[in-house]
């Protein structure tokens, strides 16, 4: 069977400038690299000498192309407005540098399938290479698509026009699965490929390794729907019983939008007064993000919404347990026997659910074998293999997980065999089926 040659779209993808950017995309192509040839083109946005903004002013720093762990990764500039202020504009701005960048890569030798992450721009762009090209393209989503969609009408009439040049879409949870076949039914069969845990990174514990049983930790942009004013107003609430418990923030602001956030969360906890048990890191390597993480008594997720939540599957491949709430994706990572789950917004819940798990002895092994089993690079490689060779004919194209239920059995179905939720999957290889 020929290795499928593989071209990667996606904006959110790490470089020199910004290395934790996109860490969930690099990891599941990563994965590809076991089953497939993949070759990456990250655009970044063009920043002109007279942007004030320092966080775009990063973006000259970029290197324009780099090799790492046997990759080769683009970085093209492409015009771009700031905000959402051009967003409706972001594919057609877009398409003429990432077209001639993926036809001089074609020529010099042909790709098998484009594999966009996020449909929009990228899935809307892979869409029209994809028909010009003549090979089939696969979109993979990591975020919901509504309200997004409902609110940009002019964003939602590309998609729509680009879902028929598209094979499959990937979703990273069946939460988010559910959210796209909502709104456009069965236009494109939707599987789940979950994100992947990097279990070279996110390691074992070690039987000396030291570990605060009060250290609670949150890892994560500070964003308004991260949650994480919840969390602190969790920690007002717990205190009092347990003043030894202190909170570690791993994540930084990094639009001019969420440093309003950061500091609407640093006034709360002064409000509160519990500043002094509230750590502000910043933004942390995955390699420091995992110490935290096998050191700490728990991992908080306090978010308003997620479509996966991934430091929930790290956290798990660290030995350690995990508080979430029902937003989503934890619902499919979180179980009674990994962690506890409390409902969105509700700070005396969470609280809760923190004193519960903090109450509970864990064996650290099962929730690494928890993790590791379902989210590992393993697993991704098998579930890729199996959509890649679906719709490139490359091997046999195998029924992948398309529900959550799926995912502990994976168990591989012959070409034509009915899915567990009863629907026949027929695949016509280059394009919707």
């Amino acid at each position: 069977m020929r290795t499928p040659r593989v071209l990667v779209l996606a904006r959110n993808y790490p470089n020199n400038a910004f290395p934790t950017l996109g860490l969930w995309t690099q990891r599941l192509v990563a994965a590809s690299t076991a089953v497939a040839r993949p070759t990456v083109i990250a655009p970044v946005p063009y920043a002109p000498p007279f942007v004030p903004s320092a966080a775009i002013r990063r973006f000259r720093t970029v290197a324009r192309s780099h090799t790492a762990d046997g990759i080769t990764v683009h970085h093209p500039r492409v015009p771009a407005g700031p905000g959402q202020l051009l967003h409706a504009l972001d594919a057609r701005l877009a398409f003429p540098v990432l077209r001639r960048a993926a036809l001089e890569l074609h020529r010099a030798e042909p790709f098998d399938l484009i594999h966009a992450h996020f449909i929009y721009p990228e899935g809307v762009i892979a869409s029209r290479l994809g028909a010009e090209l003549g090979i089939p393209v696969v979109s993979s989503e990591h975020a919901m698509w509504r309200p997004w969609l409902d609110r940009h009408a002019a964003v939602r009439r590309q998609v729509e026009r680009a879902l028929p040049r598209i094979a499959r879409i990937t979703a990273v949870s069946e939460a988010l699965r559910r959210s796209i076949i909502e709104l456009f039914g069965e236009a494109v069969p939707v599987d789940i490929i979950p994100n992947v845990v990097d279990e070279r990174t996110f390691i074992a514990p070690r039987d000396d390794e030291p570990r605060d049983p009060d250290h609670l930790l949150f890892v994560g942009l500070i964003r308004h729907v991260k949650g994480l004013d919840v969390l602190v107003r969790a920690l007002g609430h717990l205190l009092p019983d347990r003043p030894g418990l202190h909170l570690s923030v791993a994540g930084g602001a990094f639009y001019r939008a969420y440093e309003r956030d950061a500091a609407e969360v640093h006034a709360l906890a002064k409000a509160l007064g519990v500043h002094e048990r509230v750590h502000f890191l910043g933004e942390v390597a995955p390699g420091g993000v995992a110490t935290l993480m096998r050191r700490s008594a728990l991992l908080v997720v306090p978010s308003r919404r997620e479509t996966f939540s991934l430091v929930s599957a790290e956290a798990l491949a660290s030995g350690t347990p995990v508080v979430a709430t029902r937003c989503g994706g934890p619902e499919e990572i979180v179980t009674p026997e990994t962690g506890e789950l409390a409902d969105v917004d509700d700070p005396a819940a969470l609280a809760l659910a923190i004193e519960a798990a903090l109450a509970r002895s864990y064996d650290r092994a099962r929730l690494r074998a928890h993790a590791i089993e379902r989210f590992g690079t393993a697993a991704a490689a098998g579930r890729l293999a199996r959509l890649y060779g679906r719709v490139t004919g490359l091997g046999d194209a195998e029924v992948i997980v398309t529900s959550n239920r799926d995912l502990d059995a994976q168990v591989s179905a012959p070409r034509g065999a009915r899915t567990a939720n009863g629907r026949a999957e027929s695949v016509a290889a280059g394009g919707a089926t």
